[in-house]
């Protein structure tokens, strides 16, 4: 940080471990945003890093092809418990 980014270094005002993402429906969010298909999000659980290879194959079949073959819809960006309240 110090040859790079100087201004990062300062005195540490606290640190915590072990966070992660944590949607309300505890489940992954993957695949198009709603309204802006053009952005691919994948948003784990605590658990995602377990399916990051199946969770990147995914995406890039989208990306690429326009689909995938996998069943995301459980886990799309505009499913009701994401929806904000």
């Amino acid at each position: 940080l110090r040859e790079h980014i100087p201004a990062a270094l300062g005195p540490e005002l606290y640190t915590k471990t072990c966070l992660y993402t944590l949607p309300p429906d505890r489940d992954f969010v993957l695949g198009p945003l709603a309204g802006l298909p053009q952005v691919l999000v994948a948003v784990g659980a605590g658990h995602a890093f377990k399916f990051a290879g199946l969770i990147g194959k995914i995406l890039a079949e989208i990306a690429l092809d326009g689909g995938t073959d996998h069943g995301i819809d459980a886990f799309r960006t505009d499913r009701p418990a994401l929806a904000y309240q």
